[in-house]
């Protein structure tokens, strides 16, 4: 239906009481009544285009395989780098690099130039997978990072 068709029946009936009004002697009361009535639909109108939208109930969260790409992304890489000290220098590592040297940089720490600085903000577990002088993951035994030091190191990361 037409947002407009109501507002158009109610003036047309306000002006034809008007019109009987002064017919039959009454026309300044109908005619205050009928512009009284008129307002009010008006108003009426008014408030109902002004009311909020209602709100989206938020959408249930999407299963794994379904994330974004770029999640599904990340994911990857911390199972990678749980698994094998590779993965965490081919994986994590790259994907950590920059977001650090961008958060040590807001404090005015360049992680070359003062390592110790460096350390102390990041903590030894994630200092160790970011440190510039880390040696390749070819040349080291060993599996990836534990569960809790890989939990640790997102944490520091976090408080920078």
């Amino acid at each position: 239906m037409n947002a407009r068709r109501p507002l158009l029946v109610v003036t047309a009936l306000c002006v034809a009481a008007t019109g009987l009004g002064l017919v039959f002697g009454q026309g300044d009361t109908v005619a205050l009544a009928s512009a009284l009535a008129l307002a009010a639909v008006l108003a009426g109108t008014g408030a109902v285009r002004l009311r909020p939208t209602r709100r989206q109930p938020p959408r249930p969260r999407a299963p794994e395989n379904e994330l974004p790409s770029r999640l599904r992304q990340i994911a990857s890489v911390l199972r990678e780098s749980e698994q094998s000290e590779i993965g965490v220098d081919r994986s994590l590592r790259p994907l950590l690099v920059p977001i650090v040297a961008a958060r040590l940089g807001r404090r005015g720490v360049d992680m070359a130039l003062a390592p110790q600085r460096a350390q102390e903000l990041l903590g030894d577990v994630l200092w160790e997978i970011v440190r510039p002088d880390r040696p390749s993951a070819a040349y080291r035994i060993g599996g990836g990072l534990a569960d809790d030091d890989l939990r640790t190191a997102i944490a520091h990361l976090e408080q920078l």
